[in-house]
């Protein structure tokens, strides 16, 4: 029997700007008609997104943050998720990549990175669909421990 967990509980830190966003997100979401609430569209873009643009998203989110006219003030929450072990583990493979160029990016900067990313409605509803057909409870966890 297995005693690995089947989610982790971790949080992001959010500017005021990632927690408007991510509420613009779920608005638009459900004028769709797709009832979505911010820790699913959090999971769903995670798990779903590869580590190569995970990666390149989180470059860009660094960047834009770094940047010296960037007016983002300090962090006003940590939103709490809990993801899957293996999506969390893979946000910390593509920080450790990150770090290995001289990068210090942050899993928080990842998350904001597919945020503020700007992914159009569609495309963000066609991502949460994936991940409830393979998730089908979108309101709880229910990744399985395989059985013996």
């Amino acid at each position: 029997m297995s005693t690995a967990p089947l989610s982790v509980r971790t949080s992001f830190p959010f500017y005021a700007e990632t927690s408007r966003e991510l509420q613009r997100l779920e608005t638009a979401l459900r004028k769709r008609d797709t009832i979505a609430d911010r820790t699913d569209i959090i999971r769903a873009l995670v798990h779903e997104t590869p580590e190569n643009v995970l990666l390149a998203q989180g470059i860009l989110r660094d960047v834009e943050e770094r940047s010296p006219t960037n007016e983002l003030g300090n962090v006003t929450e940590f939103a709490p998720v809990r993801l899957a072990p293996k999506d969390l583990e893979k946000l910390e493979r593509v920080a450790d990549r990150l770090k290995k160029i001289d990068l210090k990016v942050s899993r928080g900067t990842l998350v904001r990175g597919l945020i503020m990313a700007e992914t159009p409605i569609e495309k963000l509803e066609a991502v949460i669909k994936s991940y409830w057909n393979k998730f089908p409870d979108g309101r709880a966890l229910r990744w399985q421990a395989p059985r013996a």
